[in-house]
C-alpha cells in the first residue's frame, strides 16, 4: 500500500488521534484505501506524523471497534471489505465495483476439475477432429451404445492399463459420470430402490440416484477406504465405490477389502459400482488393478471418465456393464439417444489410435506429480501445528484438515478476502461432520507451480 499522507494539526482541539481516526475512516470509505489493504504498523504510522504510539493505538482501536479494520495475529492490521451499499460515498462503491469485477483476474482459485491448460495438444486434437469431420459416420446420429471404434479403443487401452477385460458391446459412452447414472438408474430399476455410498463420497452421483428415488445409506470410511464393519448394517444390494483413489479423501483400498466387497456383492445378489476416479495420474507406484478385472465380469459395474486427463469441455465419460446386465440394457437401448458429441467420440478414437493419449497421460502425469510434490513441499514450510494434508500418492486434488472452531464458510470467506478460492467438503458428508475439524478441498491441476506455492502459503499464513 502507498505510504498514507495526511496533515494533523497540533493546534487543534480535536484530539490528534480523533484526526488520525477521521482521516484513515474518510480513506476507507471513498475507497482510497482498497479493501484487505494492509495498514502500516502502529509505530510505523506514528513516525511518519512525528506523533506518539499511543495515538495511532487509539486511532486503530477505534477503527477496530467500529469494523472499518481487522487485527489478524502477529500479522498487522488490514482494511475489511465494505459492503456495496448506497448509503456509501460514490467513490467507495465505485472502487469496489472495480475490485470485484477485478477479482476473478487476481484470484488463486485451487478448483477442482481443472486441468492444466498449457501443456494439452491442442494442434493435435484441432487435426485430428479435422479428420473426424471427414468421416461420414459423424452425418448421422450415430450408434446408441457410441462410436464402435473409440469403445473398442477403450476396451483395448482399459485392458493394458487396468487389467479389464471387456468387450466393446459391453461398454456404453456418455456425457458424464452423472448422465450414464441416470442411464443405469433406469437399467437397474424396480428390483434396486435403495444404494450405499462412501461416507464421504461423490455427490454427484449420491444426487442422481436420490432424485430418482433411491433411498442413500452412507457407509463411514477409515484409512483403507470402506469400513467392512459397517457394510453388514446397511441393507442396500448396491454399493457405489472409488476403491483406486477413494473420493474426496485419497485412500488406496487395499486386495483384501476389495475381495471382500466383491463377496459381499455375491452374497447379496448384487452389484458394485466401481468408479475409477483419477486412476490415471498416480505418482508412485504402479496402477493397481480394478475391480472389474477381479470378478469375471459378474458383480462389478465399472465407471470412468475422460473429463480429467483429457479436457473436461469434451464430455465424453464410459459405462461398461457385467454379461448379467447386458440383456437388460438391451431392453431399453433405444430408449436413449447418444448424448457425447459424435465428433469428439470418433477424435478421441483418432487420439487414442495414434498414440497421442498414452503420450498425453504420461507427460501431464509428470507436470501433476511436480505439482503435487510443491504442495507437499509448501506445506512442510508453512503449515501452523494445527493443519494436515491428507497422505495421497494420486490425483489432482488435497485435502486440508484444520483443528479450528472457526466454521467452513468463515474460512472460505477469509481465504476469498486474500484472493484464495477453495471448496468445501461438507457436501460430500451425509450427516455433518463434529469432530473439531474443518476439511477444505484444493485442486491444483490448473494452476502453475508458482500459483500453487504463493496461493498455498497465503493461506497457510494467512487464513489457516
Amino acid at each position: 500500500m502507498r505510504e498514507l499522507l495526511f496533515h494533523i494539526d497540533p493546534a487543534s482541539s480535536t484530539p490528534r488521534y480523533v484526526q488520525v481516526y477521521r482521516h484513515l475512516k474518510s480513506a476507507i470509505m471513498q475507497g482510497r484505501i482498497l479493501p484487505d489493504s494492509k495498514l502500516p504498523s502502529i509505530r510505523n504510522l506514528a513516525a511518519s506524523l512525528n506523533l506518539s504510539r499511543n495515538t495511532t493505538q487509539l486511532a486503530y482501536e477505534q477503527l477496530l471497534a467500529e469494523g472499518f479494520i481487522r487485527s489478524e495475529n502477529k500479522k498487522g492490521y488490514y482494511v475489511e471489505p465494505l459492503p456495496l451499499s448506497h448509503a456509501l460515498p460514490s467513490g467507495a462503491r465505485e472502487v469496489q465495483q472495480h475490485a470485484l469485477k477485478a477479482d476473478p483476474a487476481d484470484m488463486i482459485d485451487f478448483r477442482l476439475g481443472a486441468v492444466d491448460k498449457n501443456h494439452f495438444p491442442l494442434d493435435k486434437w484441432r487435426l485430428l477432429s479435422n479428420r473426424a469431420l471427414k468421416d461420414p459416420s459423424i452425418y448421422t446420429y450415430g450408434d446408441h451404445q457410441g462410436d464402435p471404434l473409440l469403445r473398442q479403443s477403450i476396451a483395448d487401452y482399459l485392458f493394458r492399463s487396468r487389467g479389464v477385460q471387456a468387450a466393446a458391446e459391453q461398454i456404453i459412452v456418455g456425457s458424464s459420470t452423472q448422465q450414464l447414472m441416470y442411464l443405469l438408474a433406469s437399467i437397474l430399476d424396480k428390483p434396486f430402490h435403495s444404494i450405499g455410498f462412501e461416507e464421504p463420497g461423490y455427490a454427484g452421483a449420491k444426487d442422481v440416484f436420490r432424485a430418482l428415488s433411491y433411498t442413500i445409506e452412507p457407509v463411514p470410511v477409515d484409512h483403507h477406504g470402506l469400513h467392512l464393519p459397517s457394510l453388514g448394517q446397511i441393507k442396500s444390494r448396491l454399493l457405489y465405490v472409488t476403491p483406486s483413489h477413494q473420493f474426496p479423501l485419497g485412500m488406496i483400498m487395499p486386495i483384501h477389502h476389495r475381495l471382500a466387497l466383491l463377496n459381499w456383492a455375491e452374497e447379496k445378489d448384487g452389484y458394485i459400482i466401481e468408479d475409477d476416479y483419477d486412476s490415471e495420474f498416480r505418482y508412485k507406484q504402479k496402477p493397481i488393478p480394478a475391480m472389474f478385472s477381479l470378478n469375471n465380469n459378474d458383480r462389478v459395474i465399472y465407471v470412468g471418465t475422460f473429463s480429467k486427463a483429457l479436457l473436461p469441455s469434451v464430455r465424453i465419460g464410459y459405462l461398461i456393464l457385467p454379461n448379467s446386465l447386458l440383456p437388460r440394457y438391451a431392453k431399453k437401448k433405444t430408449m436413449f439417444e447418444p448424448c457425447a458429441s459424435g465428433i469428439h467420440q470418433r477424435t478421441l478414437h483418432y487420439f487414442m489410435e495414434e498414440g497421442v493419449w498414452g503420450a498425453h497421460i504420461k507427460k501431464m502425469r509428470s507436470i501433476y506429480k511436480s505439482k503435487m510434490a510443491k504442495i507437499r513441499e509448501t506445506v512442510r514450510q508453512y503449515a501452523p501445528a494445527n493443519v494436515q494434508v491428507n497422505d495421497t500418492t494420486m490425483g489432482m486434488h488435497i485435502i486440508l484438515t484444520i483443528q479450528t472452531d472457526q466454521t467452513e464458510d468463515v474460512l472460505i470467506e477469509k481465504a476469498a478476502r486474500r484472493r484464495l478460492k477453495v471448496y468445501k467438503t461438507s457436501l460430500f458428508y451425509e450427516t455433518p461432520k463434529n469432530d473439531g475439524s474443518v476439511q477444505l478441498m484444493l485442486g491444483f491441476a490448473g494452476l502453475t507451480e508458482s500459483e500453487i506455492e504463493r496461493g498455498l502459503k497465503n493461506l497457510l499464513l494467512d487464513v489457516l
